[in-house]
């Protein structure tokens, strides 16, 4: 007899279910991408025990036949696709038919149904994947799900559940990032017979984020506004001062699909990474629309991973996606300790109560400095000022108007209404450094500025990397659009001579990783033996800069970091570059200098931090200053 025999249904319905089911919340997850499959304008979940002991979904979707019903139960068995070209194409959520099979396995199921047209409809009660009870019941049009005692057939996968509170926290995080992707679909968490969320259906994708994630934060977003070659990316970006400990408030969708895709979130940490400090998270809700066929969705049995045919692409869109969006978030006033008053303006009108959020930090006033007599006047000329900052652009489509269509201050109430016309008398046009009066220089190393809020501390060696950094990203935007369009004008510097550089063995190895990318950049380097290297030329940009040391610390850079593409590369580069070429703490700065620091500073559209995340202002306000001396 042989050794090989073919597992019962019911057993393979289980182990099936060990891929699909790993937790309560993915029941959840499951169930309501088939009631949004089914064009439900209501979801309702109830949980009990965070879904441990019992988890209900009920929604008012076309419902099914009971013959459809009973089909639902069998593995593979769906009407999303029918043949294998339908995989290139996929545009509902769920398309396997395993779902609701592999649920009905590990658990006590029934399900309720009608069609709008039946006069009655189906109930059907299964127990570990055996039907027990085939029914006709009087329900509303619509699915009812209810699935009891999870995993209470198999001990050894319910032991590894985790508390009720986890569970439910999970499920929670399910329920919003498929409700941020539903605007037009009224959905509702309930726990304990308690709601937890109740999102109504609303127009627009804005006034959904609002319920999400909260008034104020939906109140200082940025719309993001980008098409490329049938690529669409949409959705809103808060400014780098509201920042999380983690990426549970980064929202990514692939054609409506929640995804968690390493290289999508890797490109929106890379746009953010000269705003806000290592291990910090921003917060987003990003949309990416891409042709179906464009985008493999059947790579995970969860489908929470994703793959692009052309991954390369994606990522820089996504990257320039952001740059456009990030750039449209301007200072509002000097620079604030967070908390405080009014320091960020979003470029767009979001109605009554606009964006007011704060960014700065403290920055500690470095001691026992000697004054250096030098000069930057030439490093400050060497850097012409980028009129964009040295962000790419995208091509802006009206797609960003239309999420603050019917968007007004009702949508997200102001704490403290204001009038129009007081507004505009509080909302001044967008301030110039260079306008405040200048008071000197603090420590050699911050400059000291009377603004009509309060005194200004700009730190200037924070300052002036941030204006390297524009100018060197904008340069590597225009070499990399001359590569794109065939008429690339490599701009190489040809060193008098050859610059060694002995590196360790792993420097060596991520050296040659990244070696075309460095050549198509500009950099001529060759081995030199074991695991030595020479550099013969650098890209005209970085010319004035020690070749050995530019190398090294972007080795690191690249170590730590892990460039994926060549773009990711040019921002490292540009990153090391200006702190190299920058203005250091600690050196006397003349008036005049000052000034065209000042100048340049104004001519960038990202005036926050320098490129490693770090404030480079600080304003100590008149009430602060009056509340210290208890003065009215």
């Amino acid at each position: 007899m042989g050794k090989i025999a073919i597992l019962p249904d019911i057993l393979c319905n289980q182990i099936a279910a060990g891929e699909v089911v790993e937790r309560p919340a993915a029941v959840v997850k499951e169930l309501i991408e088939n009631s949004i499959d089914a064009k439900s304008s209501r979801i309702f979940i109830s949980l009990i025990e965070g879904g441990r002991r019992e988890i209900r979904v009920v929604d008012n979707g076309c419902g099914m036949s009971g013959e459809d019903a009973l089909l639902s139960l069998e593995r593979h068995a769906t009407s999303k696709i029918s043949s294998a070209r339908d995989l290139d194409s996929i545009s509902s959520l769920g398309f396997r038919g395993e779902a609701i099979p592999s649920i009905a396995a590990v658990s006590r199921f029934e399900l309720s149904t009608r069609e709008p047209e039946a006069l009655c409809g189906t109930s059907i009660k299964v127990e570990a994947g055996v039907i027990k009870d085939v029914r006709e019941k009087g329900c509303p049009v619509g699915t009812q799900v209810l699935v009891r005692d999870l995993f209470y057939c198999l001990p050894a996968r319910r032991k590894f559940l985790r508390k009720a509170e986890t569970e439910q926290a999970y499920i929670t995080d399910q329920f919003l990032r498929i409700s941020l992707a539903n605007p037009g679909t009224h959905m509702q968490l309930q726990s304990q017979e308690k709601v937890l969320y109740d999102h109504p259906r609303c127009e627009g994708l804005l006034p959904r984020v609002a319920q999400v994630l909260g008034a104020d934060i939906a109140r200082s977003l940025a719309p993001i506004d980008f098409q490329k070659e049938g690529m669409s990316i949409s959705g809103f970006v808060a400014p780098p001062d509201i920042q999380r400990t983690n990426s549970q408030s980064l929202f990514l969708y692939v054609n409506g699909r929640p995804v968690w895709d390493r290289l999508l979130q890797r490109a929106v940490l890379t746009a953010y990474e000269a705003l806000i400090p290592r291990g910090k998270y921003p917060v987003a809700v990003i949309f990416v629309s891409v042709p179906t066929g464009e985008v493999d969705v059947n790579v995970h049995p969860a489908k929470r991973e994703i793959r692009f045919r052309n991954p390369g692409e994606a990522t820089s869109s996504m990257r320039t996606a952001l740059f456009e969006a990030l750039a449209a978030i301007r200072p509002k006033s000097y620079g604030t300790w967070p908390g405080e008053s009014a320091a960020f303006e979003v470029k767009t009108n979001l109605g009554a109560g606009e964006s007011q959020t704060s960014f700065g930090s403290p920055m500690p006033v470095q001691r026992n400095i000697r004054p250096d007599p030098g000069i930057i006047s030439d490093s400050l000329e060497s850097i012409e000022p980028s009129k964009s900052g040295g962000l790419p652009t995208g091509e802006s489509t009206a797609r960003g108007q239309e999420y603050a269509a019917g968007w007004s201050g009702r949508d997200i109430p102001s704490e403290n209404p204001v009038s129009p016309a007081v507004r505009a008398d509080i909302d001044p046009a967008p301030f110039a450094w260079s306008s405040l009066n200048l008071l000197g220089q603090l420590a050699n190393s911050f400059i000291l500025l009377e603004a009509p809020d309060g005194l200004v501390l700009i730190d200037q060696h924070a300052a002036h990397e941030r204006i390297v950094f524009s100018a060197l990203s904008e340069k590597s935007k225009k070499s990399e659009k001359s590569k794109n369009s065939g008429k690339e004008t490599k701009a190489a510097q040809l060193l008098t001579r050859p610059a060694i550089v002995d590196l360790l063995p792993k420097e060596a190895v991520l050296l040659k990783s990244i070696m075309p990318s460095l050549l198509d950049l500009g950099f001529e380097i060759e081995p030199f033996g074991g695991d030595s290297f020479a550099i013969h030329a650098v890209p005209a940009t970085l010319s004035e800069f020690n070749p050995e040391e530019i190398l090294r610390d972007y080795l690191r850079y690249a170590e730590e970091e892990c460039p994926a593409n060549e773009g990711e590369i040019l921002l490292g580069l540009a990153r090391v570059s200006s702190c190299h070429s920058s203005v250091r703490a600690g050196r006397r700065l003349k008036p005049e200098e000052i000034k065209r620091l000042l100048q340049m500073l104004d001519s960038i559209d990202t005036p926050f931090t320098c490129p490693h995340g770090r404030p480079l202002s600080y304003t100590l306000r008149y009430e602060q200053i009056y509340r210290f001396f208890k003065r009215s």
